[in-house]
């Protein structure tokens, strides 16, 4: 399962170069947490319908430099979210800022063909003053999300394939910031038994 990144003229054809000029740009969905609804275990109902104000469609440059995965402020605040912390951060400028902290949930669309599934990542997501010119990107996909997937860049050929999961594998991962204390409790637990 894959996600492919290239760049295309507005015609349509397959501009190679522009992977080398732009870098590998991936087309992501990023929402709120609360909006990936489950069954309602108390009643068996069917989860409603996402809520599609919750959710925005945005492209993000795919950054093996980037330690974290960072969004344009814009972007979470066009989400109605508000920050759960301040960061300090320094960019390109060198100057340090402090920059809000958002829990966002990134979505990356799989495809082998046939099969279609999404790769779910939940994490602190930094967010960045949006610039004042526009760019083809609105944030980093960062190394906290890439260490769950397989990247195969091709620069002959102008693409980058990012390789995901079969879809009978679980598909939504968290962040550091976000790893479940009873799981890790458990895994202590397993590796003392084991010791005896």
């Amino acid at each position: 399962m894959k996600h492919r990144c290239q760049w295309a003229l507005p015609d349509g054809t397959h501009f190679p170069a522009g992977l080398a000029i732009h870098g590998p740009i991936a087309n992501v969905i990023l929402s709120r947490p609360d909006h990936l609804t489950a069954k309602d275990e108390s009643n068996g109902e069917q989860p409603q319908q996402p809520d599609q104000s919750a959710q925005i469609q945005v492209r993000m440059l795919v950054d093996t430099g980037a330690t974290k995965t960072v969004i344009d402020r814009g972007i979470a605040e066009s989400l109605g979210l508000e920050p759960i912390r301040y960061e300090e951060m320094i960019g390109v400028s060198h100057v340090p800022e402090d920059c809000p902290v958002y829990l966002l949930c990134v979505s990356l669309p799989l495809s082998d063909g046939a099969k279609k599934t999404l790769f779910r990542f939940t994490a602190e997501m930094v967010g960045m003053s949006t610039p004042p010119t526009s760019r083809p990107f609105n944030g980093l996909l960062g190394r906290d999300f890439l260490s769950h997937l397989q990247l195969d860049y091709r620069g002959k050929e102008g693409y980058c394939d990012i390789i995901g999961h079969p879809p009978d594998e679980q598909q939504h991962h968290h962040g550091s910031g976000n790893v479940d204390r009873k799981k890790r409790k458990t895994q202590r637990q397993a590796r003392r038994r084991n010791r005896h």
